[in-house]
């Protein structure tokens, strides 16, 4: 029990000089992985511990010979922030991935940590690094499931923030 409230003395101490996004909503651009997948993004706070990201975007796999495959992919991501300074936080990442394409279905489970820092009181960068447990099956009978603890995808964003 002591521990428990050392632990919350602590972190509510860190959080005293924060940056303040409790009710903040931002738009902007994210990029994921290689090959790059651009997403537009949006980004709410719901208080000074949590945000959600909400993004959505179109990518375009080109094959030599064979033609191209259009994927649709959505993601959902909530952002913990356990660790905030006056104009960084640290982020626990948590959420999921759906991606849609022709004849081929995937879906993802990530979590992961990063970095946002506001450079202004509208602009923010956020860096991170995301793991996760990945599915993927396609029309032509084949499934596959591959879990994750290492840093699979750089999750890089760029957000403007409304007052």
């Amino acid at each position: 029990m002591k521990k428990l409230a050392l632990l919350s003395i602590v972190v509510s101490s860190l959080s005293l000089s924060a940056y303040d996004t409790a009710g903040k909503f931002g738009m902007g651009v994210r990029f994921w992985g290689s090959p790059i997948i651009t997403f537009s993004n949006v980004q709410i706070g719901v208080n000074n511990y949590l945000s959600l990201e909400p993004s959505i975007g179109f990518y375009n796999i080109s094959y030599d010979d064979y033609g191209s495959s259009h994927l649709v992919a959505a993601s959902m991501l909530a952002n913990f922030k356990p660790i905030r300074k006056e104009r960084s936080n640290l982020l626990l990442k948590l959420g999921g991935l759906l991606l849609g394409g022709e004849g081929a279905d995937s879906y993802a489970l990530l979590f992961g940590l990063g970095i946002e820092h506001f450079i202004n009181d509208n602009f923010s960068v956020n860096v991170g690094a995301l793991s996760g447990i990945w599915h993927s099956s396609s029309d032509y009978g084949y499934s596959t499931t591959l879990t994750s603890f290492g840093s699979q995808l750089v999750d890089f964003s760029l957000v403007w923030h409304l007052e």
